[in-house]
Protein backbone atom coordinates (compact mmCIF):
# COMPACT_ATOMS: atom_id res chain seq x y z
CA UNK A 1 0.00 0.00 0.00
CA UNK A 2 2.74 2.48 0.91
CA UNK A 3 4.52 1.97 -2.42
CA UNK A 4 1.33 2.47 -4.43
CA UNK A 5 0.59 5.66 -2.44
CA UNK A 6 4.06 7.01 -3.22
CA UNK A 7 3.75 6.27 -6.94
CA UNK A 8 0.23 7.74 -7.05
CA UNK A 9 1.48 10.95 -5.44
CA UNK A 10 4.27 11.23 -8.02
CA UNK A 11 1.73 10.74 -10.80
CA UNK A 12 -0.51 13.54 -9.53
CA UNK A 13 2.45 15.94 -9.43
CA UNK A 14 3.07 15.48 -13.15
CA UNK A 15 6.22 17.28 -14.31
CA UNK A 16 6.93 18.56 -10.80
CA UNK A 17 9.14 16.46 -8.55
CA UNK A 18 7.01 14.93 -5.84
CA UNK A 19 8.48 14.61 -2.36
CA UNK A 20 7.58 13.11 0.95
CA UNK A 21 8.76 11.24 4.01
CA UNK A 22 8.25 7.74 5.35
CA UNK A 23 7.69 7.63 9.10
CA UNK A 24 6.46 4.69 11.13
CA UNK A 25 5.64 2.79 7.97
CA UNK A 26 3.36 5.57 6.72
CA UNK A 27 3.98 7.82 3.72
CA UNK A 28 3.60 11.53 4.39
CA UNK A 29 3.29 13.41 1.07
CA UNK A 30 4.88 16.85 1.27
CA UNK A 31 4.68 20.04 -0.74
CA UNK A 32 7.70 20.72 -2.93
CA UNK A 33 8.66 24.27 -1.97
CA UNK A 34 11.74 24.50 -4.21
CA UNK A 35 11.57 27.49 -6.61
CA UNK A 36 12.42 25.13 -9.52
CA UNK A 37 10.18 22.16 -8.69
CA UNK A 38 10.53 20.52 -12.11
CA UNK A 39 14.20 19.84 -11.45
CA UNK A 40 14.65 19.89 -7.67
CA UNK A 41 12.72 19.35 -4.47
CA UNK A 42 12.69 20.82 -0.98
CA UNK A 43 10.67 19.81 2.06
CA UNK A 44 9.76 22.43 4.64
CA UNK A 45 10.96 22.01 8.20
CA UNK A 46 7.33 22.11 9.35
CA UNK A 47 6.41 19.08 7.25
CA UNK A 48 9.54 17.25 8.35
CA UNK A 49 8.58 17.86 11.99
CA UNK A 50 5.02 16.71 11.27
CA UNK A 51 6.30 13.37 10.00
CA UNK A 52 8.86 13.15 12.79
CA UNK A 53 6.16 13.71 15.42
CA UNK A 54 4.55 10.47 14.27
CA UNK A 55 7.75 8.41 14.42
CA UNK A 56 11.38 8.57 13.40
CA UNK A 57 11.80 9.39 9.71
CA UNK A 58 12.78 6.20 7.87
CA UNK A 59 13.22 7.43 4.29
CA UNK A 60 13.17 10.52 2.10
CA UNK A 61 11.09 10.16 -1.07
CA UNK A 62 11.06 12.13 -4.32
CA UNK A 63 10.51 11.61 -8.03
CA UNK A 64 12.37 12.18 -11.29
CA UNK A 65 9.47 12.85 -13.68
CA UNK A 66 11.71 13.30 -16.71
CA UNK A 67 14.99 12.12 -15.24
CA UNK A 68 17.05 9.00 -14.87
CA UNK A 69 16.45 6.19 -12.35
CA UNK A 70 19.27 7.00 -9.97
CA UNK A 71 20.19 9.69 -7.46
CA UNK A 72 21.73 12.86 -8.87
CA UNK A 73 24.91 14.38 -7.46
CA UNK A 74 22.79 16.77 -5.41
CA UNK A 75 20.62 13.92 -4.19
CA UNK A 76 23.65 11.92 -3.09
CA UNK A 77 25.12 14.93 -1.32
CA UNK A 78 21.95 15.40 0.71
CA UNK A 79 21.45 11.67 1.26
CA UNK A 80 24.86 11.33 2.87
CA UNK A 81 24.06 14.34 5.08
CA UNK A 82 20.73 12.88 6.21
CA UNK A 83 22.12 9.35 6.58
CA UNK A 84 18.75 7.96 5.48
CA UNK A 85 17.53 5.70 2.71
CA UNK A 86 16.27 7.71 -0.26
CA UNK A 87 13.44 6.32 -2.35
CA UNK A 88 13.03 7.47 -5.92
CA UNK A 89 10.01 7.25 -8.22
CA UNK A 90 10.93 7.05 -11.90
CA UNK A 91 8.94 5.54 -14.77
CA UNK A 92 6.22 4.41 -12.33
CA UNK A 93 8.75 2.35 -10.36
CA UNK A 94 9.90 2.87 -6.79
CA UNK A 95 13.66 2.48 -6.38
CA UNK A 96 15.24 2.34 -2.94
CA UNK A 97 18.79 3.53 -2.27
CA UNK A 98 20.59 2.95 1.01
CA UNK A 99 22.92 5.66 2.37
CA UNK A 100 26.11 3.90 1.36
CA UNK A 101 29.36 5.80 2.02
CA UNK A 102 30.84 7.96 -0.71
CA UNK A 103 32.78 5.88 -3.19
CA UNK A 104 35.92 8.01 -3.02
CA UNK A 105 38.11 8.44 0.05
CA UNK A 106 36.88 5.47 2.09
CA UNK A 107 38.98 4.04 4.92
CA UNK A 108 39.87 0.39 4.36
CA UNK A 109 38.33 -2.19 6.69
CA UNK A 110 38.40 -5.72 5.32
CA UNK A 111 34.95 -7.26 5.08
CA UNK A 112 33.28 -3.91 5.75
CA UNK A 113 34.83 -1.36 3.41
CA UNK A 114 37.09 -3.19 0.98
CA UNK A 115 37.48 -3.90 -2.73
CA UNK A 116 34.25 -5.89 -2.90
CA UNK A 117 32.27 -3.40 -0.82
CA UNK A 118 33.02 -0.56 -3.21
CA UNK A 119 31.90 -2.66 -6.18
CA UNK A 120 28.73 -3.70 -4.36
CA UNK A 121 27.90 -0.13 -3.30
CA UNK A 122 28.64 1.32 -6.74
CA UNK A 123 26.31 -1.20 -8.32
CA UNK A 124 23.68 -0.47 -5.66
CA UNK A 125 23.70 3.19 -6.74
CA UNK A 126 23.01 1.94 -10.28
CA UNK A 127 20.02 -0.04 -9.06
CA UNK A 128 21.77 -3.42 -9.28
CA UNK A 129 21.80 -5.58 -6.14
CA UNK A 130 24.77 -7.78 -5.28
CA UNK A 131 24.85 -10.11 -2.30
CA UNK A 132 27.26 -9.54 0.54
CA UNK A 133 29.57 -12.36 1.57
CA UNK A 134 31.27 -13.09 4.85
CA UNK A 135 34.99 -13.04 4.22
CA UNK A 136 37.95 -13.38 6.53
CA UNK A 137 41.17 -11.52 5.89
CA UNK A 138 43.80 -13.35 3.84
CA UNK A 139 41.22 -15.81 2.47
CA UNK A 140 43.30 -15.92 -0.72
CA UNK A 141 46.06 -17.76 1.14
CA UNK A 142 43.67 -20.57 2.11
CA UNK A 143 41.56 -22.88 -0.02
CA UNK A 144 38.97 -20.17 -0.70
CA UNK A 145 38.52 -18.55 -4.10
CA UNK A 146 35.73 -16.15 -3.24
CA UNK A 147 35.57 -14.05 -6.39
CA UNK A 148 35.59 -16.90 -8.89
CA UNK A 149 33.28 -19.04 -6.76
CA UNK A 150 30.61 -16.34 -6.51
CA UNK A 151 30.81 -13.87 -9.38
CA UNK A 152 28.73 -15.83 -11.91
CA UNK A 153 25.97 -16.29 -9.35
CA UNK A 154 25.74 -12.51 -8.97
CA UNK A 155 24.79 -12.02 -12.61
CA UNK A 156 28.21 -11.54 -14.18
CA UNK A 157 29.59 -13.24 -17.27
CA UNK A 158 33.19 -13.22 -18.48
CA UNK A 159 34.25 -11.07 -21.44
CA UNK A 160 37.49 -10.47 -23.31
CA UNK A 161 37.48 -6.69 -23.84
CA UNK A 162 36.81 -4.19 -21.07
CA UNK A 163 33.89 -1.76 -21.26
CA UNK A 164 32.43 0.83 -18.88
CA UNK A 165 31.04 -0.79 -15.75
CA UNK A 166 32.97 -4.05 -16.04
CA UNK A 167 34.50 -5.63 -12.96
CA UNK A 168 38.19 -6.45 -13.34
CA UNK A 169 39.60 -9.22 -11.16
CA UNK A 170 43.26 -8.78 -10.31
CA UNK A 171 45.89 -11.02 -8.74
CA UNK A 172 47.34 -8.83 -6.01
CA UNK A 173 50.47 -10.61 -4.79
CA UNK A 174 48.97 -14.08 -5.24
CA UNK A 175 48.01 -16.46 -8.02
CA UNK A 176 44.32 -16.13 -7.09
CA UNK A 177 42.23 -13.11 -8.09
CA UNK A 178 41.87 -11.43 -4.71
CA UNK A 179 41.27 -7.82 -5.76
CA UNK A 180 38.49 -6.24 -7.80
CA UNK A 181 38.25 -2.92 -9.60
CA UNK A 182 35.43 -1.22 -11.47
CA UNK A 183 36.24 0.11 -14.93
CA UNK A 184 34.80 3.64 -15.18
CA UNK A 185 35.98 4.58 -18.66
CA UNK A 186 38.82 6.67 -20.04
CA UNK A 187 41.36 4.05 -18.93
CA UNK A 188 40.41 4.56 -15.29
CA UNK A 189 39.34 2.20 -12.53
CA UNK A 190 37.64 2.78 -9.19
CA UNK A 191 38.94 0.48 -6.47
CA UNK A 192 39.93 0.10 -2.82
CA UNK A 193 43.33 -1.31 -1.99
CA UNK A 194 44.26 -2.61 1.47
CA UNK A 195 45.59 0.12 3.76
CA UNK A 196 44.68 2.83 1.24
CA UNK A 197 41.79 5.19 0.70
CA UNK A 198 39.46 4.22 -2.13
CA UNK A 199 40.37 6.11 -5.29
CA UNK A 200 40.45 6.33 -9.05
CA UNK A 201 43.52 4.91 -10.77
CA UNK A 202 44.81 4.58 -14.29
CA UNK A 203 44.11 1.12 -15.64
CA UNK A 204 47.59 0.29 -16.83
CA UNK A 205 50.95 -0.86 -15.56
CA UNK A 206 50.61 -3.17 -12.56
CA UNK A 207 46.81 -3.33 -12.67
CA UNK A 208 46.75 -4.28 -16.32
CA UNK A 209 49.67 -6.69 -16.07
CA UNK A 210 48.12 -8.70 -13.25
CA UNK A 211 44.54 -8.68 -14.53
CA UNK A 212 43.05 -12.13 -14.15
CA UNK A 213 39.71 -11.70 -15.93
CA UNK A 214 37.00 -9.19 -16.89
CA UNK A 215 33.34 -9.59 -15.97
CA UNK A 216 30.17 -7.81 -17.16
CA UNK A 217 26.81 -7.72 -15.40
CA UNK A 218 23.74 -8.72 -17.36
CA UNK A 219 21.72 -5.81 -15.91
CA UNK A 220 24.28 -3.13 -16.77
CA UNK A 221 22.79 -0.38 -18.94
CA UNK A 222 24.12 2.57 -20.89
CA UNK A 223 23.19 5.05 -18.14
CA UNK A 224 24.46 3.00 -15.17
CA UNK A 225 27.88 4.65 -15.15
CA UNK A 226 26.19 8.05 -14.75
CA UNK A 227 24.97 6.96 -11.31
CA UNK A 228 28.54 6.25 -10.23
CA UNK A 229 29.81 9.55 -11.58
CA UNK A 230 26.95 11.33 -9.79
CA UNK A 231 28.34 10.02 -6.51
CA UNK A 232 31.91 10.98 -7.38
CA UNK A 233 30.75 14.42 -8.52
CA UNK A 234 28.88 14.84 -5.22
CA UNK A 235 32.13 14.06 -3.45
CA UNK A 236 33.67 17.14 -5.10
CA UNK A 237 30.92 19.52 -3.96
Amino acid sequence: MIESNIIAHATTEGVRESCGLVSGGIYFPCTNIHPDPENYFEISSEEWLRAESHAEVEAVVHSHPAGLPFLSAGDRDMQVKTGLPWWLVCDDRLLKFNPVPRLLGREFNHGVQDCYSIIRDAYHLCGISLDDFERHDNWWYTGDNLYLDNISGQGFYQVDEVQDGDVILICLGTSKPCHAALYIGNQEILHHRPDRLSKRDVYGGYWFKFTHSIWRHKQWSDYSLLAIYADMDADLN
